[in-house]
């Protein structure tokens, strides 16, 4: 595929100016400005309040991150529309339209709760996910026909190279939030702190690791730790790098990435190491997370342009997430989150959180992979889902049954322990409606099976909520019933566009049984039924204005969408149906990014 000279500029566009804003979110961390606006999304209580050094360093910041969103969203838009028959970039387009809001609420978290070092933390790794997307969509723009034969084995150590750049951005975060950023005076061992007992300075064992009994060693071991880990990184880069240059006549771009990603790292050692050499001078202090992230965004270029999908090792791994539905469980995970927000009315605990998406994300993976082997004869009669694993043949039944199994097992586990034992057999119970209710009987039988066995999909809300109360009450039912409305208006869209697929597999689809036209009816009555629900959420809800504004707005452009689809008639409705399907799935991101954003808000 080829792209056009604009939408090139426009993703390198949109990658430099996400690059700037987490590049000025280090400046805000080094300067100490994080609560420069200790408010959000205003800046005490004004868009442009007065200017003082810190409240200017985090309002730029802010301001910085609207306008790398309006990028970021023109190329999402930009991508639907003209490319998202190429998968990558379809791909890619969602993951970015994910990240973006959620860094917003992120953001918000960060600083309604005074920069708890978790939560600065998580911030700038989605930051850096985001980063690395619009990275790979930027090599995939600038080469987009990358040989993909003879896969080397090297090209798994780059691959290892981004996975451990990231777990040493996440590191550093964790540094600077939790202040031990000056916490060793040398480099590369740890000097001793201040309050140090005397006997204890100078001795070698105390410089390479920080006695963690003493109390003012929590923060040198945190410091000493992440220079561990940098090292560990450090020997794969460079490994990679080499491996790279000496391959680089197997694909464009491997020689220059490879060079770039080693000056780039060389540079970030020397910067680590001016840190405590010139007493943690600021530019020191600030290039550093600056050139982290640039050497990310190379690291994460290098391995784009080396992955070869081809060798056993990846392909099981790569068949195994396939089978988990990665793209469906990261709605149902936010939908979970706006179920925990509005429970906990604000943000919640980063444990239970973290216990939550886990359980969850096990539960929806389980589940999926159940779904895959029970569908496994439907899929080999589609063209949209021969492909998959099972009907592909690329791993056998037996794998998928125990993945499955192991999957909902440990999400079982996961949320009956950190969370309660409600929120487990919630998360479970899903599971076996959505395989024996939905996949094995509706699913066969009947038109209407999507309507019943929607429910399945608008379980983990209730499981979010029950994760935070031990209970359930109205407003989490209304949760579950705006998600219960929603599938068939999604999903039946989805189904007008592969009307052909469901015909040839003998599954009884509403377009298949009752035709194209009752379909737009009926999605146009299930579209409509969505805001009086999301209405009736804003008064039993306790939610405020700018959850009622996105649910009207959304719920207004849901409805014109579905009306066009029934007046679009025969030639059009394709095309129609497309839209309303892409733009379902942005309606319900959008919806629960609102819920949690206005429960943010109301701390």
């Amino acid at each position: 595929m080829t792209f056009s000279a604009r939408y090139r500029a426009l993703v390198y566009a949109s990658l430099v100016a996400s690059f700037l804003v987490v590049v000025w979110g280090g400046i805000v961390r080094v300067t100490g400005s994080g609560l420069g606006c200790p408010d959000w999304p205003l800046c005490h209580g004004q868009f442009l309040p007065s200017l003082d050094p810190a409240t200017r360093i985090e309002w730029f910041h802010r301001f910085l991150a609207i306008a790398g969103g309006v990028t970021v969203a023109a190329v999402v838009l930009w991508s639907l529309i003209v490319y998202r028959a190429d998968r990558r970039i379809l791909t890619l387009a969602i993951i970015a339209a994910i990240l973006y809001p959620l860094q917003a609420v992120l953001g918000a978290i960060t600083v309604v709760l005074e920069l708890p070092p978790e939560w600065v933390t998580v911030h700038l790794a989605n930051a850096e996910l985001l980063l690395a997307a619009l990275t790979i969509l930027a090599v995939i723009v600038r080469w987009p026909r990358i040989a993909r034969e003879h896969a080397p084995g090297w090209t798994w150590l780059a691959v290892a190279a981004a996975v451990g750049t990231f777990v040493l951005l996440v590191s550093g975060a964790y540094v600077r939030g939790a202040d031990a950023t000056t916490a060793c005076l040398d480099w590369p061992l740890c000097g001793a702190p201040p309050s140090m007992p005397a006997d204890l300075l100078n001795t070698t064992v105390n410089r390479y690791v920080p006695p963690i009994d003493l109390p003012a060693s929590g923060a040198p071991a945190i410091a000493m730790l992440h220079r561990y880990i940098a090292a560990g990184v450090g020997i794969i880069v460079v490994l990679a790098c080499v491996e790279a240059w000496r391959h680089r006549r197997d694909a464009p771009g491997l020689g220059p990435l490879a060079i770039a990603t080693a000056v780039i790292f060389v540079v970030q050692v020397a910067i680590g190491a001016a840190n405590p050499l010139s007493g943690f001078s600021p530019w020191a202090l600030g290039a550093h997370p600056a050139v982290a992230s640039l050497l990310w965004c190379s690291v994460i270029g290098l391995a784009a342009v080396a992955w070869r999908p081809a060798s056993q090792q990846g392909a099981l791994v790569r068949d195994l997430i396939a089978l988990t539905k990665p793209a469906i469980m990261s709605l149902l995970l936010l939908t979970a989150l706006g179920g925990m927000f509005l429970a906990q009315r604000g943000v919640p605990p980063f444990g239970l959180l973290a216990a939550t998406l886990i359980g969850g994300a096990a539960a929806s993976g389980g589940a999926a992979s159940l779904n895959h082997y029970f569908d496994r004869d439907i899929d080999e009669r589609m063209r949209r889902t021969r492909r998959r694993p099972l009907p592909a043949h690329r791993i056998s039944t037996g794998v998928a049954i125990w993945w499955g199994i192991a999957l909902n097992v440990a999400a079982f586990i996961v949320l009956a322990v950190f969370t309660n034992l409600l929120a487990a057999a919630l998360a479970l119970g899903g599971t076996v409606f959505y395989i024996l209710v939905y996949t094995i009987w509706l699913k066969r039988s009947t038109a209407q099976n999507i309507v019943i066995g929607g429910a399945a999909g608008a379980i983990p809300p209730l499981v979010g909520w029950a994760a935070i109360t031990g209970s359930l009450d109205l407003a989490a039912w209304l949760l579950f019933a705006i998600i219960f409305f929603w599938t068939p208006a999604h999903f039946w869209a989805l189904a007008l566009l592969i009307r052909d697929d469901y015909e040839r597999a003998g599954v009884p689809m509403l377009p298949v049984v009752r035709g194209d036209e009752a379909t737009a009816w009926n999605i146009l009555a299930y579209a409509a039924s969505l805001l009086p629900l999301t209405l009736l959420l804003f008064i039993i809800g306790g939610l405020g204005y700018l959850y009622l504004a996105a649910a009207i707005i959304l719920g207004a452009l849901f409805i014109g969408y579905a009306f066009r689809l029934l007046r679009g008639g025969a030639l059009r409705r394709r095309a129609m149906a497309r839209a309303v399907y892409l733009y379902s799935l942005l309606y319900l991101a959008l919806l629960f990014v609102a819920i949690m954003v206005d429960s943010t808000l109301r701390l």
